[in-house]
């Protein structure tokens, strides 16, 4: 029998979201700052922090949420980014209308989940944000991105641009700046860079503070991933 202690699989990621596909490991308790849906094709055992069980076939677990999953040889676990502004992608959004969830959260937290099915997709770029974007890209590589420079462009306040950069993409700017970094480093590891270069590169310090990056959004060591370029 294959050995379902370990975590095995493929962590890809999207503009706002990131999906792992493979075995789920031993874990211990934990929370991640990305709101996580869970679908596997036999019943999954969630741990809540006061050590209840739940089983389900489709688990969505809110941001903040102290929670272990027992192992399992293959499930899909999606990451969200919970300051997202728009709704899910239609292949995400169209299994959660199709499925049964369970819900696991902290009593009288908001439900990400619920509120984030009810949003439309993200229009079209405002073209000055569409060139934001790719200064963004450029600036990465080199450390610090500070809106000011960013904004520059646009010849808008910063508050003006603040406030425009959310409403079209849909998350604060220093949220779209990490994201960045993380698509930016394992693009890089998928061009089979080292860990100590992708970081570089996407503007992390160090392999360590992308690793601790990456443990504290999805609750994944950086160990554990095959990245899919």
């Amino acid at each position: 029998m294959p050995d379902t202690s370990n975590w095995n699989g493929r962590l890809r990621l999207g503009d706002y979201h990131a999906l792992w596909s493979g075995s789920v490991g031993d874990a211990a308790a934990h929370r991640h700052f990305a709101a996580q849906a869970v679908f596997c094709a036999e019943p999954l055992t969630v741990v809540d922090a006061d050590g209840a069980r739940q089983s389900g076939r489709c688990l969505l677990i809110e941001p903040d949420t102290v929670h272990r999953l027992l192992p399992a040889p293959a499930a899909e676990l999606w990451f969200v980014e919970p300051t997202v502004g728009f709704g899910p992608p239609v292949e995400l959004k169209n299994r959660l209308i199709r499925s049964d969830p369970i819900h696991v959260e902290m009593l009288g937290q908001r439900s990400f989940w619920k509120n984030w099915l009810t949003r439309g997709a993200r229009p079209p770029l405002d073209p000055r944000i569409t060139r934001a974007a790719a200064s963004i890209d450029r600036l990465i590589p080199m450390g610090s991105v500070r809106l000011a420079d960013v904004a520059e462009e646009s010849r808008l306040s910063l508050g003006r641009f603040r406030h425009l950069f959310a409403a079209e993409i849909g998350m604060p700017f220093q949220r779209f700046v990490l994201w960045r970094r993380l698509i930016i480093a394992f693009d890089e590891l998928g061009m089979r860079r080292s860990a100590t270069e992708a970081a570089h590169m996407a503007g992390f310090s160090d392999s360590a503070h992308f690793a601790r990056t990456i443990k504290a959004m999805f609750g994944i060591r950086a160990s554990d991933l095959f990245i899919e370029s």
